[in-house]
């Protein structure tokens, strides 16, 4: 097992994971296991991450270490259960297998969203972030391409000038004209936007259109 994921386990495993964890699966295993918690998930669990801290403390190999997990387990029950609250409240049950346009409108599987399962979650800036911990090689700096720039953020608008009649894409740069006069010709202006950030072949052009228009 390279990486832990709680979104593998019932929520009654991560929970017995994490009053176990880094014992031995032996001692473990030793008291009646609540139900919801299978012995060969606490054995492969608990077992590697026994073995990953023995090696740390007698022969100094590093690992993402006992904090990361319980981290990453805590954040995955306590957004678990805020998911369960607000799907009371007309929110899809998992958030993070959506989409969700500048409207605040959820879109399952569109660009971006969690594919085939729940992988990540929202943090407080509306950020996709995983629940998977790389269990070694912690410390080893992962290869950048000086030529690679970090990628921007989507925009969240159009630009627009209502003074010449145009309407421009701040990602690619295609833009869309209109009579300055006329609101049908806006509209269409729009519509033809739309039509071009949905059927372009730049992810990121897509992932716009998404946000704006939905």
């Amino acid at each position: 097992m390279e990486v832990f994921d709680p979104v593998r386990y019932s929520l009654e495993e991560n929970k017995f994971f994490l009053s176990h964890l880094c014992e031995s699966p032996v001692s473990a295993l030793q008291e009646t296991l609540p139900s919801g918690v299978n012995p060969v998930a606490v054995q492969e669990v608990l077992g590697q991450l026994y073995e990953l801290e023995e090696l740390n403390k007698h022969r100094g190999i590093e690992w993402a270490g006992k904090e990361a997990i319980s981290v990453t387990i805590e954040k995955y029950l306590t957004e678990h259960d805020r998911w369960s609250e607000m799907s009371t409240r007309g929110a899809p049950r998992f958030p993070t297998m959506h989409a969700w346009d500048g409207r605040g409108r959820p879109h399952r599987g569109g660009i971006s969203s969690d594919s085939g399962g729940v992988n990540t979650y929202f943090d407080e800036n509306g950020e996709r972030v995983s629940f998977r911990v790389s269990l070694r090689d912690t410390a080893a700096e992962v290869f950048k391409a000086p030529w690679v720039k970090k990628e921007e953020p989507i925009p969240d608008a159009l630009i627009e000038d209502t003074e010449n009649g145009s309407l421009k894409c701040p990602v690619d740069g295609w833009v869309a004209n209109f009579k300055v006069d006329s609101r049908q010709s806006y509209n269409m202006a729009r519509a033809r936007m739309s039509r071009h950030c949905k059927s372009s072949k730049d992810d990121r052009v897509r992932e716009f259109g998404t946000k704006v228009f939905g």
